[in-house]
């Protein structure tokens, strides 16, 4: 018998018990179903410590039997699952069995089993642990994907399984849940989790280079990283970090017996698609390719071929192939295969965004599998002919979006230009959307809003091919447009559509006017013989488009567009031809663009002063201009003067407040220009003084005087004057400027000029400086002497104040003298009497009448007046209410 129990019987003898009468027997019910081998069902704390211990004891080496029953013990007595708070020990044991795995393989199934149950859910042993062991589990996570450096497939099979097994939903123990002594298995959710906020990701990614020949591990690894990016957008980023992409593509075309890989997924639904489900997911795979190459253009898919496949279904079944994998492809003209259609042509444009695509797009002909479309509508159909067909609404939407597609593919691919002939294709094309006959378009498509009806969808994306063409500069095209005669059909109809669409012009309207514009442009910009084939008709076409009033286009949003792309056919069209610019003067169209100057914003007025400074060049444009008058008829140097004071206000020059130069130093700087920090510059790069003349309107302006002259303009005021000596010495204080900016440069980059050159800048600056001060001494003797001439017009204004007073006395004095004669008889003879004596003294001396036989009397009898008075007499009557009063 034991100590203990010797103990425990002394104990007992010594406690004396109260006697309990048998009438008063407790009675006691049974709680618990609790039994006697419930003892060895309970599960016991595991003695990890004395298992590592006996593992690092470099004596029981060579006990390799008794090694593996504790590992079999160890996978037994886990067999539900470990215990959260073990993981530190776990890991110990799992590091261990590494190092003794590579030494003896009578260990690789033990660690097998060990591992496997790491796929059952973690115990926790209370609610919070959880919590408190999260960051211990993904450091486990973590270094549990590390045991994939182990050279041996059972075991890294064996992780991977176990890893993908933990976070299914399916993954429960064999046990009731009620039946785990007081332990709460973790959630799978917790789990998942916790594998993404560790190291697994990046560990799985690198894995894929060293499993890279053994397909069935690279499968396993694909499927956790499918989970993992599902589930968290920090191991998506963690993955393109460590370059997962090319990891995966770059075994793509290895040979796939399982199918698991997937890369046979969308030509497998592209040549078995047979119902509509299979159909939509043969679309939903190509639209998630195409956001894949949106995102990525230069994402292999020329390597692996997938490009040429996709180019040979664009093609189909516009051309014919004797591919084997359009062998089986049908379409048929259901709405899947129509949209799969349009998403061809848009991954096809997708594609284009690879510059390693043109070799490979001219070999599978697309272009000439677009160009197909490019046909007068509605079509001639062969029934006879045993081929497939659109229906005329999704041929309509087809050819629509080959136009838009062929916009942006074949700037790029000028050789198939000229080989497939599309210029006459597309002349022909754009005579059928010009002309009268009836067609009644669907316009159900996004590309045909607007054009319901009508053809105006069609014309509207022909000409923005034929833009896309000339864009590209090439002369060749530009010739083979030009001698098919597309400048005078595109000005004939333009001008035509202009006076008809004058009252209310629509957006697609609007990208009619302003495409035909800018490919006028591009035609004539170079050529002067072309200038002369745009002749009178274009000339009166843009006449017109100037002329509109902004609220006729697009309610007047689209009016800014539609006149800088005029105002760019004028300077590419008209100027420049002698002819055209005689025209164009004699039709007015210069006051045409100067009424532009007067009614529109600033970035508008920058390019109408510098076409019309162009056009100065002709000498019968400065007559023009300067009779112009504006709606407040004020004439054009008035205006170039206003223009002057607002780019200097809003540049901030120095500037006093009648104008004057404020700082003699700096005439034209600005404090935005000297805002700019002065650095050294790269060569031809432009300096802030030379930007500035790009960025305002001042050195047009000067441009301008310069034709018109400075002196002898009409409408000038005070403050025009002030403004005109500035400009006149524009490009003196810019010389001065663009010099201090070089001495300054050279003296920041540590360069010493030599004595004559030091003089010479000495000598510009000061003569700059002399400059300014001369100008601003001007300024203020022209405000002097518009002083003066304001006080003499003062002067004489007030005079004529006195004069009308003295007046108005005197009138006042003869009222009053007038109302006394009437009043008292003695006044009236003595004014009868001063009155007589100016008649004598007014007459010359009398002669001697006596030998006239009639002598008449010059002085009329009984008059009753006293005043000197003429021809007429104004008699003011009396008043009638004075009569009619009772």
């Amino acid at each position: 018998m034991s100590l203990l129990t010797v103990q425990q019987q002394s104990i007992v003898k010594s406690i004396t018990l109260p006697k309990i009468s048998q009438n008063r027997l407790p009675i006691v019910h049974i709680l618990t179903s609790r039994t006697d081998n419930d003892d060895e069902r309970k599960v016991e704390p595991f003695q990890f410590e004395k298992i590592i211990k006996f593992f690092q004891d470099p004596l029981s080496s060579h006990l390799i039997d008794r090694r593996v029953r504790l590992c079999n013990k160890i996978c037994q007595h886990h067999k539900n699952g470990y215990i959260l708070k073990d993981l530190h020990y776990l890991m110990k044991i799992f590091n261990m069995l590494v190092d003794l795995c590579q030494q003896q393989p009578l260990f690789i199934n033990p660690f097998i089993e060990i591992l496997k149950n790491c796929s059952k859910p973690f115990l926790l042993d209370k609610s919070t642990d959880a919590e408190i062991y999260a960051s211990a589990l993904v450091s486990f996570y973590s270094d549990f994907g590390y045991l994939l450096r182990i050279p041996n497939k059972s075991i890294q099979q064996c992780i991977l399984e176990t890893l993908y097994k933990s976070i299914q939903t399916t993954n429960k123990s064999p046990r009731i849940d009620d039946n785990y002594d007081d332990l709460t298995p973790a959630a799978h959710i917790y789990l998942l989790r916790t594998q993404c906020s560790s190291d697994l990701c990046e560990t799985l990614v690198k894995a894929l280079s060293m499993v890279q020949n053994d397909l069935s591990l690279r499968i396993q690894i694909i499927k956790l990283l499918q989970i993992y990016s599902s589930r968290s957008s920090n191991c998506v980023a963690r993955m393109l970090t460590h370059d997962c992409v090319n990891r995966l593509i770059t075994k793509m075309n290895d040979p796939d017996p399982s199918g698991d890989l997937l890369k046979e997924a969308f030509l497998g639904q592209v040549t078995q698609s047979h119902s509509q489900y299979h159909r939509q997911l043969r679309n939903d795979i190509l639209v998630v390719l195409s956001l894949i190459l949106n995102a990525n253009p230069n994402a292999p898919v020329v390597e692996t071929g997938f490009a040429k496949q996709l180019f040979l279904l664009a093609s189909c079944p516009e051309l014919r192939s004797n591919s084997p994998l359009v062998k089986n492809f049908k379409l048929t003209t259901s709405q899947e295969d129509f949209e799969f259609k349009k998403l061809l042509i848009n991954t096809v444009v997708i594609l284009n965004r690879n510059p390693m695509m043109g070799e490979l797009m001219s070999s599978s002909r697309v272009l000439l599998a677009l160009l197909s479309y490019i046909e007068p509508l509605p079509r001639k159909i062969d029934h006879q002919i045993n081929t497939f067909h659109w229906n005329q609404s999704q041929y309509e939407d087809l050819q629509l979006h080959a136009l838009a597609a062929l916009s942006i593919l074949l700037p790029h691919s000028l050789s198939e230009y000229f080989e497939y002939g599309v210029s006459t294709r597309l002349l022909l094309f754009y005579e059928w959307t010009i002309n009268q006959d009836e067609y009644k378009s669907e316009g159900n498509s996004f590309f045909a809003k607007g054009g319901r009806n009508t053809k105006r969808s069609q014309l509207r994306y022909t000409l923005r091919l034929f833009r896309s063409l000339v864009s590209t500069k090439d002369e060749r095209i530009y010739l083979d447009l030009c001698d098919q005669g597309i400048i005078p059909s595109l000005t004939g109809y333009l001008r035509v559509m202009i006076q008809e669409k004058s009252s209310h012009i629509d957006y697609v309207d609007l990208d009619i006017i302003c495409d035909g514009l800018f490919i006028l442009s591009c035609l004539g910009e170079l050529d002067v013989h072309r200038k002369e084939i745009f002749g009178s008709e274009g000339i009166e076409m843009l006449i017109q488009i100037l002329s509109t009033k902004s609220s006729c286009v697009c309610g007047g949003l689209g009016y800014h567009r539609l006149l800088v792309a005029t105002i760019d056919c004028v300077w590419c069209c008209i100027v420049g031809s002698v002819i055209n610019e005689d025209e164009f003067i004699q039709k007015q169209g210069i006051f045409s663009l100067l009424d532009l100057i007067e009614t529109n914003p600033k970035s508008l007025q920058n390019i109408v002063l510098g076409c019309l400074l162009d056009l100065t060049e002709n000498t019968k444009c400065l007559h023009f201009m300067m009779a112009w008058q504006g709606h407040k008829q004020d004439y054009f140097p008035h205006v170039l003067c206003e223009l002057w004071r607002d780019e200097e206000h809003e540049t901030y020059v120095a500037r006093t407040e009648r104008g004057v130069i404020g700082d003699h130093r700096k005439p034209l700087m600005g404090f935005l220009q000297q805002s700019v920090p002065l650095t050294p510059l790269k060569h031809l790069e432009p300096s802030r003084a030379i930007l500035d003349l790009i960025d305002n309107m001042r050195s047009k302006i000067y441009g301008f005087f310069c034709k018109i002259g400075f002196g002898d303009l009409p409408g000038l005021q005070e403050e025009d004057y002030i403004t005109l000596c500035i400009i006149e010495n524009f490009l003196d204080f810019k010389m001065g400027e663009i010099w201090q900016e070089i001495i300054t440069e050279l003296e920041m980059e540590g360069v010493k000029l030599i004595a004559p050159d030091n003089e010479a800048t000495d000598t510009i600056l000061r003569a700059s400086e002399e400059r300014a001060l001369a100008v601003t001494a001007t300024q203020n003797y022209i405000l002097q002497q518009y002083h003066k001439h304001d006080l003499e017009f003062e002067k004489i204004f007030y005079n004529e104040l006195i004069r009308n007073h003295i007046f108005h006395e005197k009138q006042l004095d003869r009222w009053k003298s007038f109302i006394a004669r009437t009043s008292k008889y003695p006044l009236l003879m003595v004014a009868k009497d001063s009155q007589n004596q100016a008649i004598r003294q007014s007459r010359p001396e009398e002669k001697d009448y006596s030998g006239y036989h009639t002598v008449h009397n010059f002085e009329i009898p009984n008059l009753s007046i006293t005043t000197f008075s003429g021809q007429f007499l104004k008699i003011e009557s009396t008043p009638l209410e004075i009569l009619t009063r009772h």
